[in-house]
C-alpha cells in the first residue's frame, strides 16, 4: 500500500482512537484500554462483517469463561491453596477453549483467550474498586468490549470508503 493510501485511513483511525479515549475520559470509564482489544481483533480476523456475530459470541464466552475460571478458583483455595487451584482450573478451562475449534460455527480461539486473559486483567486490575464481585463486572466488562467491536466496525467501512 503507497503512502498517499495509507495516509487518509492511518488519520482518520487515529482520530477514532483519540476521540473515544476523549469521551472515555470524560466519562471516567476505568479501563480505557479495554475496547482496543476487540476493535483490533476486528482487524485481526479481516473487518469482515460477515464474523460479528462469531466473534460477539467468542468474546461473550471467553468473558464467561473467564468469569467461572475466578469463581471455580475461590471454590477450589481453601482446599489445595489458590496458587494450585488457578492452575488447575486455568488447566481445564484452556483445554475447553481449545476444544471449541471443533464447533465451527462457534472456533473464534484467539477470540476466547483475548477475552479470558482481559477478564483478569480487568477483574485483578481492580478496574472497578477493590471490592468488587467478579460478577458484578460482567455487564461493563461486555459493553465496553462490544463497543470495540462497533469502533472495529465503524473504522473498517471507513477505511474501505477512503481506499477506494
Amino acid at each position: 500500500m503507497k503512502f498517499s493510501q495509507l495516509f487518509p485511513s492511518a488519520f482518520v483511525i487515529a482520530l477514532t482512537s483519540a476521540v473515544y479515549v476523549y469521551f472515555a475520559s470524560s466519562l471516567n470509564i476505568s479501563a480505557i484500554w479495554l475496547p482496543f482489544i476487540s476493535w483490533s481483533a476486528y482487524f485481526i480476523v479481516g473487518g469482515k462483517p460477515s464474523l460479528l456475530p462469531k466473534m460477539i459470541a467468542g468474546f461473550t464466552i471467553g468473558m464467561i469463561i473467564g468469569y467461572l475460571t475466578i469463581v471455580f478458583t475461590g471454590f477450589l483455595s481453601g482446599a489445595i491453596g489458590s496458587d494450585l487451584s488457578l492452575s488447575i482450573v486455568v488447566f481445564f478451562m484452556t483445554f475447553l477453549i481449545l476444544l471449541s475449534e471443533l464447533v465451527k460455527s462457534i472456533d473464534m480461539v484467539p477470540v476466547y483467550f483475548f477475552a479470558y486473559s482481559s477478564y483478569f486483567a480487568y477483574f485483578y486490575g481492580r478496574f472497578d474498586g477493590e471490592t468488587v464481585m467478579p460478577i458484578e463486572i460482567l455487564p461493563k466488562f461486555w459493553l465496553l468490549i462490544m463497543l470495540g467491536l462497533g469502533l472495529g466496525y465503524f473504522t473498517s467501512e471507513l477505511r474501505k470508503k477512503i481506499l477506494i
